[in-house]
């Protein structure tokens, strides 16, 4: 769907015969007589605007070919209007009914106004029916996904002001990174909205000359050869780069973090705990944030290493100020078109944690973590967002090591002992010093519910655990 305000879908009322007209005239916007076959140019120009400002889409395209005056009027509206919008070549054929020409058109009145777009790479095969592009392959799919991309193609010469584009679908191509460098020049961010892209391989990355931010997660085939090009000519700020599945080698990931100077805030995968891929991270001087993501069944200790090796840096144990532990979904298809409320959200997550196997450290493992959280003297805010790493004696003991520590927050995985607990903690002296929150969007005789549902299920012979993705992030001042 394309991003406009409620009134792009009202129908033009305030002229019901005006689109049917004009459509019959042969005139084009050169032609400075046509507008006197309907006076509508003698019109104040407020009252022009509020009448094509309520006609759809198509007809404001008719409009823009009738005069110079129109056209105008009509550029207006869409540069107002579509500073945003969802490139989304099912919606413009299918639902808006636009042809190829059309949908450039569309780009041309818009283009200098718009600031950001989410591209979407999903198609049907049905398209093939429909869409004006001969492909060159003999595989429809393949010729279905480059056209896609073709398209796009064809209309990013017009947005000269474009600074963040998001991408929904696994099918962005390496060939479409080097249209944006060639035209998009104020291009920041690019995002990839979903999971397991496999197509892109980030070739032409290094062409998009003031990027800054690249989320990049699932993207299997990313090269790391390619991602040095860009982090030795552009000035990375942020970088997301989970489960790229050949960023696992430690020589190459200690190259990059050479040239990763100016990073502010890192997301990647803890493939290993080699305390020199941990120091090289952890060293990386403009950090603020920092966050590990692995899998559950991964046969690391690296929780253990990694707060070892941040309690031995001398600037960044003092710097740190928040530790966010996460149970998170592994994998979601489709993500960026699912429509979540927060309840079913909320429902989603708890049954990650209940489906999956428990995280929780045992007394061993606490002992020898909360033996670094001493080092961390500035920690001011503990969090664990669905999971229960530690019991209450255990948080309770962190509290009391951490003068700084002011907030320990529980967001789901709700228990029965919770008030109990958090009422007797606030007969302690050092409530005042540090809050406990506990905080749930689900009440807790939902999650019992659903504990029971899942208990039942485990007597299936179709039952096996899921794998959760596990995540540990910390925040620097």
């Amino acid at each position: 769907m394309l991003k406009v305000d409620s009134k792009e879908n009202t129908s033009c009322q305030e002229c019901p015969d005006l689109c049917s007209k004009l459509e019959k005239l042969e005139v084009n916007p050169d032609n400075k007589d046509a507008s006197s076959l309907i006076n509508f140019t003698t019109l104040p120009l407020e009252i022009l605007y509020s009448i094509f400002e309520s006609c759809p889409l198509q007809e404001q395209l008719v409009l823009a070919k009738v005069c110079k005056h129109f056209r105008q009027i009509i550029r207006k509206i869409c540069q107002r209007k579509y500073k945003f919008f969802n490139y989304n070549y099912l919606t413009f054929k299918y639902k808006l009914q636009l042809k190829d020409y059309e949908i450039s058109e569309f780009c041309y009145l818009c283009g200098k106004a718009v600031e950001r777009v989410r591209f979407s790479t999903y198609f049907n095969m049905d398209l093939l029916k429909h869409i004006e592009w001969n492909g060159v392959r003999t595989n429809p799919m393949e010729n279905l996904k480059f056209f896609i991309n073709d398209n796009f193609m064809q209309n990013v010469k017009y947005f000269k002001n474009l600074e963040e584009l998001e991408i929904q679908g696994k099918f962005l191509q390496d060939q479409t990174l080097l249209e944006l460098g060639m035209y998009c020049k104020k291009l920041k961010t690019l995002k990839l909205l979903d999971g397991d892209n496999r197509w892109l391989w980030g070739e032409h990355l290094d062409d998009l000359e003031n990027i800054e931010n690249l989320e990049l997660k699932s993207c299997r085939n990313l090269d790391p050869n390619h991602l040095l090009a860009v982090s030795q000519k552009r000035p990375l700020k942020t970088l997301n780069v989970v489960e790229c599945e050949y960023l696992k080698d430690i020589p190459q990931m200690l190259k990059l973090c050479d040239y990763w100077q100016n990073l502010e805030i890192l997301r990647l995968s803890a493939f290993t705990q080699e305390a020199k891929f941990l120091k090289a991270i952890i060293n990386l001087p403009r950090l603020k944030t920092v966050q590990f993501f692995w899998i559950n069944f991964m046969p690391l200790n690296f929780e253990e290493n990694f707060f070892f090796e941040l309690s031995q840096h001398a600037t960044k144990s003092l710097q740190l100020q928040q530790i966010k532990f996460e149970n998170d979904r592994y994998y979601i298809e489709d993500e960026s078109l699912q429509e979540w409320t927060p309840v079913n959200y909320a429902i989603m997550r708890e049954n990650v944690c209940i489906n999956g196997q428990t995280w929780q450290w045992s007394s061993e493992i606490f002992d020898k973590i909360s033996k670094n959280f001493e080092k961390f003297k500035n920690l001011q805010l503990l969090a664990f967002h669905y999971c229960r790493l530690m019991d209450y004696e255990q948080m309770k003991h962190l509290s009391l090591i951490n003068d700084n520590l002011s907030t320990i927050k529980i967001l789901g995985c709700p228990k029965k002992d919770d008030e109990h607990f958090r009422k007797l903690w606030q007969q302690e002296e050092l409530s005042a010093k540090c809050q406990f929150k506990f905080e749930s969007l689900l009440p807790l005789k939902e999650v019992l519910n659903l504990y029971e549902e899942a208990n039942s299920r485990q007597f299936s012979s179709f039952y096996r655990r899921e794998p959760v993705l596990r995540s540990i992030e910390c925040q620097f001042s």
